[in-house]
């Protein structure tokens, strides 16, 4: 089934003991497939950061919400050299594809072998203990119990996220550092996976609204790429003038990013948590009409 609450869903508690379930299962067999690493990790890392969504959904209303949360953040840090590695491969290619060869070349040196050595020690190390963490969550799931039931159990993790994904906005907007939009994005996408838990509300009205909260936070995690590859060439073992080089072409790509990124963030974000829980509120009580 979706990664949504539907109509076939006995209760809401329900429903998120599946989706815990079904995503859970869904990581479990990333760990045990063959073939490529890389997306495999992506796959083991999306589904860490949907059963987060979840969590953070249902937080004012179970009671193991935040031990939880915890226990998953720390097996997504657990992979997060694997997929850093890569990702930071993917922004030094995509940055230098202007520049000549040679100068290419070398600055892609350090960043190809820094992903090399990550994969080579990753299975042994890493993926069994992340798939106890799996086991036990499933396990676990089972016994999840929520204080409220219907919109009632939702409504207080969805207005919360909001309020914070528009604080966040604020913060970013008055002082843009690294660390303000990456907690932008963080919430941007806790609002997203909510949004797409609550499609079947109404999917002809969530679906715009979903795409542009993906895109933002999309664009937002570019953002936090292109931070996290400045620190990691200041560490790297090249030339002076190729440091200074590539970190011209991330502060371009930057402005870039950011001119994208504040506009779209005030559109979705327009309207405070009230307005915005009331009117999916009442979507989800005619959520069954014809």
């Amino acid at each position: 089934m979706p990664y949504a609450i539907t109509p076939e869903d006995e209760s809401v508690e329900s429903a998120l003991r599946r989706i815990a379930r079904e995503e859970a299962a869904h990581a479990l067999e990333m760990v045990r497939a063959t073939g490529d690493l890389a997306p495999r990790v992506h796959e083991m890392r999306k589904t860490v950061k949907k059963l987060r969504g979840l969590l953070r959904l249902a937080r004012p209303v179970l009671a193991v919400a935040s031990a939880e949360n915890a226990v998953l953040r720390d097996a997504g840090q657990g992979l997060s050299g694997l997929r850093d590695a890569a990702v930071q491969l993917a922004t030094a290619e995509s940055l230098s594809a202007t520049i000549p060869s040679d100068r290419r070349e070398a600055l892609l040196a350090p960043f190809r072998a820094a992903a090399a050595h990550h994969d080579a020690r990753a299975e042994a190390e890493l993926l069994p203990p992340f798939a106890d963490v799996m086991d036990s969550l499933i396990l676990r799931s089972e016994g999840w119990r929520l204080r409220r039931e219907g919109w009632d159990a939702l409504e207080p993790g969805l207005k919360a996220t909001w309020a914070a994904a528009r604080r966040a906005l604020k913060a970013a907007r008055r002082e843009p550092s690294p660390e303000a939009l990456h907690e932008w994005r963080k919430r941007v996408k806790d609002h997203w996976y909510q949004a797409r838990l609550l499609r079947p509300i109404w999917p002809a009205m969530m679906d715009p609204h979903i795409k542009a909260a993906d895109d933002l936070g999309e664009v937002l995690g570019l953002v936090n790429d292109l931070a996290v590859f400045r620190d990691r060439l200041d560490a790297a073992d090249l030339a002076p003038v190729l440091k200074s080089e590539a970190k011209d072409l991330a502060t371009l790509r930057h402005a870039e990013l950011m001119a994208r990124a504040l506009p779209l963030g005030r559109r979705l974000l327009a309207g405070d948590a009230r307005a915005l829980t009331d009117r999916w509120g009442t979507w989800w009580t005619l959520r069954d009409a014809a």
